[in-house]
């Protein structure tokens, strides 16, 4: 192979040190260029008008091989100028010629574009791609959290309207509806006794079990709220204790006292911070309501009742005679038991001991005294207690529908609305904190959608100019290649890691 058709290969991050090396251009080339810019500074403030000058000019960097570019233009705009012996007269036309002129002495053209070259490829490209490829991300990121909060912000709402419906209102007034709810408790109430009167045949052979099994008891007491209600229904407190019903019942008055303060560490902050959509939810159709945590009626009669004359006395009640004669009920005795907490949650007590007994009866009468770990089993009583499954079963689905009756979230609600009325300004709050978090979340929806344009406008800025980068950086690339190759004898030369790499 002749030398001449040896290529040549020069590493783009090397390029200008391998021109200076070469003894192409000289080290002092920075101080020269300077004073070729102030030049082309000077002489681009008067150019004609020239679509090819333009487009040259437009938006780039002038560098060498662009002034002759422009020198071949004004040859043609300047043409009138030109004398016998083909000098210029025109003053724009040497103006550039010395430009090039100065170019063109010690190559200081060459390193200059060796250096732009290196600036573009190693700074300039990779920079603007970095930043589409930035503006793509937000976007991405910016679309999947639109619909997130869409999505979130439809959920507080349909969960706001659950739970709405779920106590029975509109939501529009949520303390007025409330209140305006109480009037349906008696009514619920007295379900719940006529559920709990379905389960006498339970309570019955609870009774008649634990009579087999305790010897010698010839009064046994169990189950004495359940009891109670199953003989007498929903009576007052007033009667539950004294046996007779009231001659006059004066209806409690309700505190409106505020209430305690909740400890700031159980509270929920509703901040700015990111939102946990899960745990942080009010729910109100779950959970275990504690009945005995709000008492804002005052309780007369704690202890369990001496009927002489000194207590009779104390009590303020004054007994007429025997019979239907009695006092006047006033404060939680003039509610009914399953309006007033401590009964209530007396009755709860009594169901949930039946229920065990049931189940624990039907788990022993489905297994064989052989499979039996236990030492001793119910079902070694006496074959009187003895009663088909079927029918055990069919006891305990009804002490189950009872226990689902007195524990409905609307009537536990309603309760507490009941004994504390502040109780409803705390449930309108937790109603309305859906609203305000769905309110936040479109909010955000908002925020996150003008950023998803803003980063969309400037990816579309950026797009043209690198386009435009690159193209004008291929040409540059070409032309080094070119003058370099001229300087060995047309040798190929080829600029290794350059923007076509990229």
């Amino acid at each position: 192979m002749q030398d001449q058709n040896i290529p040549i290969d020069i590493q783009t991050s090397k390029l200008l040190d391998w021109v200076i090396s070469r003894r192409q251009c000289t080290k002092t080339w920075p101080q020269q260029i300077t004073l070729v810019r102030e030049k082309i500074n000077s002489a681009i403030q008067d150019m004609p008008e020239h679509k090819g000058i333009t487009k040259l000019l437009t938006g780039t960097y002038i560098n060498y091989f662009h002034c002759l570019q422009i020198v071949e233009i004004l040859k043609e705009t300047e043409a009138d100028t030109k004398s016998l012996f083909g000098r210029y007269g025109s003053q724009r036309m040497k103006d550039w010629q010395e430009v090039v002129r100065l170019y063109e002495k010690d190559n200081v053209y060459l390193a200059e574009a060796c250096q732009v070259l290196m600036r573009n490829v190693v700074h300039e490209i990779p920079g603007i791609k970095k930043s589409i490829s930035k503006y793509e991300q937000v976007q991405r990121e910016a679309e999947k959290k639109e619909a997130d909060c869409v999505k979130n912000a439809q959920e507080f709402r349909d969960k706001y309207k659950s739970l709405t419906n779920q106590l029975g209102i509109e939501g529009k007034n949520i303390k007025k509806e409330l209140t305006a709810l109480l009037s349906i408790l008696p009514e619920m109430y007295k379900e719940v006794a006529q559920e709990a009167q379905k389960t006498k045949e339970a309570a019955g052979f609870y009774r008649s079990f634990l009579g087999e099994i305790i010897a010698g008891s010839s009064e046994l007491t169990c189950l004495p709220m359940l009891q109670y209600i199953i003989e007498k229904g929903d009576t007052t407190v007033y009667e539950w204790r004294y046996g007779e019903p009231p001659l006059r019942i004066e209806a409690p008055i309700l505190s409106d006292e505020p209430e305690t303060a909740v400890s700031t560490d159980d509270a929920i902050d509703f901040g700015d911070a990111a939102i946990d959509f899960g745990s942080s939810d009010v729910e109100l159709e779950t959970g275990d309501i504690d009945w005995g945590q709000i008492d804002m009626l005052p309780d007369a009669h704690e202890a369990t009742i001496d009927f002489s004359t000194t207590e009779d006395a104390e009590l303020g009640i004054v007994v007429q005679g025997t019979g239907v004669e009695g006092g006047v009920a006033k404060d939680n005795e003039a509610l009914t038991v399953l309006d007033y907490h401590k009964t209530r949650n007396m009755f709860i007590d009594d169901l949930v001991e039946l229920e065990a007994f049931l189940k624990q009866r039907l788990l022993e009468m489905h297994t064989t005294s052989k499979e039996s770990k236990m030492g001793f089993s119910l079902a070694q009583s006496h074959s009187t207690a003895e009663i088909p499954t079927e029918q055990l079963e069919v006891m305990l689905s009804q002490v189950l529908r009872t226990i689902d009756t007195i524990n409905r979230p609307k009537l536990k609600n309603l309760a507490l609305i009941r004994e504390s009325p502040r109780y409803a300004d705390r449930v309108a709050s937790s109603l309305q904190q859906h609203l305000r978090l769905a309110e936040k979340m479109e909010g955000n929806r908002t925020i996150l959608a003008e950023r998803r344009r803003s980063a969309a406008t400037e990816q579309a800025r950026l797009q043209p100019s690198l386009k435009k980068l690159i193209e004008r950086t291929k040409q540059l690339q070409a032309d080094i290649e070119k003058n370099i190759s001229k300087k060995y004898n047309n040798r190929p030369v080829y600029i290794t890691g350059g923007v076509t790499s990229i």
